[in-house]
């Protein structure tokens, strides 16, 4: 093969692999995994490529570190061959590699659709890395487009008709179907340690994993979002990508541990949503890094859900589709009153009336009639409205924790206790960072009678997400699991701080006038109960009867600890009254 210009290098991947020089001297690269690596890098966009993602599908059956040695054993033996005729063919830094393939011919690109050339890179097989092979199989199924669907673009300094497997990034990809897309960009390593480059590259694809489990969220793949670096224009980013959200963080010292910085921020703009450091003890631990990367997940998408309520709620009403309905719904329901929790319902109805089958209308439909009969105390026809709904849920995407967990709170709701636990299980092991499952499991275990149990995970659940709107519920539900085990001063504390976020949260009041009275602290019973019917006018014990505790003893043992209160009502809080929303 000779060069189409004798000034530039030729390459031919059609066929056998062949490299030849503006010279016509023949550039003869031995190693398969050498050979694979320009390959790889001339079909990439820009000739670039992340090292880690050269690591994973050369070197991925071996461990982080060695894979990254053979990497750069592999290009230094490559810059010798490529950089030899004064060019600088072959260039890497720290993070990516790149091939100037502005200076190469490529026959790939010269090709017409459907002109017979030769297998691309014909005879080339790495059987110990699947990796390299689902790649090269995906690149030889692309090489035979429809007939006419080409698109085009500029490739070594030209205009050129290209297959449809080359994709053009001049637009942001389509099928989001209008919601908002994130992409995790590189974690940078700054240590100072070379060694530690795969922990900083896996707490990116930990963190991609984890994100991809949140299903209203779509997340850009790590073979796009891992192409990019520190230097790339963020904004152009989000174009190339089709992300209105960026995530990029750096793993460092911090002393005698690690630490890791994390930031989101919109693509667009540019401008910070949110920006958080965490320490690390051992960046290498599996246990700490998923607890780590479970909690960051929780975070992000606690502050994405309310950029996307509060876009939303700036858009025209009669341009809403699907996903806009959905979103303004969430954020009716996250104001958690009467007149809010109505409209939520009203929104989503629209929604599912445009489009019966999205899962996510369904969830949030079945999330807004479950927050309606929680504050209502409404009936068991309702719970069992409820129930159907979220199992259609679960059927219309079986991977989304979500429906599963409303699933759950309808079961315990109907007091069968061992469905909602294992239901609620299913919903952590499908989304491990969805914080409201664990606080229901928490909630589960304490009315099935078993409070340690439920502390343990409605501490998981505030870890995981501290500024979560609903973590009232957590901190009620941990001084019911106090008050269940008698530690009084622990009840009135986590009492007082689900008050603190939700003033008009009967339970936490009533847990708190319970604690302190049987303390003997009584004038602090009159004082709480005072601020209870001063929000709860209408409080009587039919609240309490819908509490779905397996041992309806406890309902007893909180109108005893009423009872205990001077200066109650004589009536109270037997008396019956005219039930209202809380």
């Amino acid at each position: 093969m000779t060069a189409a210009n004798s000034e530039r290098y030729a390459l031919r991947l059609l066929g056998p692999f062949e490299l030849t020089a503006p010279a016509g001297r023949r550039v003869e690269i031995t190693s398969k995994k050498g050979i694979a690596v320009v390959a790889m890098l001339a079909l990439s966009r820009d000739g670039a490529r992340a090292r880690g993602w050269l690591q994973d599908r050369l070197w991925g059956s071996r461990r982080k570190a060695e894979a990254a040695g053979s990497l750069r054993r592999e290009l230094s033996n490559l810059r010798k061959l490529l950089n030899a005729d004064g060019a600088e063919l072959l260039v890497s830094d720290r993070d990516r590699v790149r091939l100037r393939t502005d200076l190469i011919d490529i026959d790939l690109f010269a090709a017409r659709p459907g002109r017979a050339a030769g297998e691309l890179l014909e005879g080339l097989d790495i059987p110990s890395e699947r990796g390299f092979g689902q790649w090269l199989h995906e690149q030889r199924d692309a090489l035979v487009p429809p007939a006419n669907d080409v698109v085009v673009s500029a490739v070594a300094g030209g205009a050129t008709t290209l297959p449809t497997h080359i994709v053009d990034i001049s637009t942001p990809p389509v099928g989001f179907a209008g919601r908002p897309a994130i992409a995790v960009l590189p974690f940078a390593n700054a240590t100072g340690d070379e060694a530690l480059d795969y922990v900083a590259e896996g707490i990116g694809e930990e963190l991609i994993v984890g994100l991809s489990r949140i299903r209203w969220l779509p997340v850009i793949s790590r073979n796009s979002s891992f192409s990019f670096t520190e230097r790339d224009d963020r904004k152009l980013i989000g174009q190339r990508l089709g992300a209105q959200y960026l995530v990029e963080g750096r793993l460092y010292r911090a002393y005698d541990s690690y630490g890791v910085s994390a930031s989101l921020a919109e693509a667009i703009t540019g401008y910070s949503l949110w920006s958080r450091r965490f320490t690390l003890q051992s960046p290498a631990g599996h246990d700490e890094l998923v607890q780590f990367v479970n909690e960051l997940v929780a975070q992000l998408e606690s502050r994405i859900d309310h950029a996307e309520q509060i876009r939303i709620r700036g858009k025209r009403q009669d341009k809403l589709g699907v996903s806009d309905l959905i979103w303004r719904g969430r954020w009716h329901l996250n104001r958690l009153t009467r007149a809010d929790s109505e409209m939520a319902q009203k929104l989503f109805a629209e929604a599912l009336t445009l489009d019966p089958n999205s899962p996510e209308a369904l969830i949030q439909a079945t999330a807004a009639l479950a927050w309606s009969i929680w504050a209502g105390r409404q009936p068991q026809d309702q719970i069992l409205r409820m129930r159907k709904l979220a199992q259609q849920a679960m059927l219309a995407d079986p991977d989304d924790g979500r429906g599963f967990m409303l699933a759950g709170i309808a079961e315990m709701w109907l007091r069968h206790p061992l469905e909602a636990k294992n239901l609620l299980k299913q919903a952590i092991t499908l989304t491990p960072s969805l914080a409201l499952a664990h606080a229901q499991l928490g909630g589960c275990f304490n009315l099935a009678g078993e409070p340690y149990r439920a502390i343990v995970q409605l501490k998981t659940a505030m870890r995981l997400s501290s500024n979560d709107p609903n973590i009232f519920y957590s901190l009620g539900e941990l001084a019911l699991a106090y008050t269940m085990l008698r530690q009084w001063p622990e009840a009135i504390e986590h009492a007082t701080l689900a008050l603190a976020r939700r003033p008009a949260y009967w339970y936490a009041h009533v847990l708190k006038i319970n604690a302190l009275a049987r303390m003997g602290q009584l004038d602090g019973a009159r004082i709480a109960c005072d601020e209870l019917l001063a929000i709860k006018p209408n409080f009587s014990k039919r609240f309490l009867d819908w509490l779905p505790f397996v041992d309806r003893t406890w309902v007893d043992h909180f109108v005893e600890g009423l009872k205990l209160v001077p200066g109650r009502p004589s009536d109270w809080p037997e008396r019956d009254s005219q039930e209202s929303a809380a």
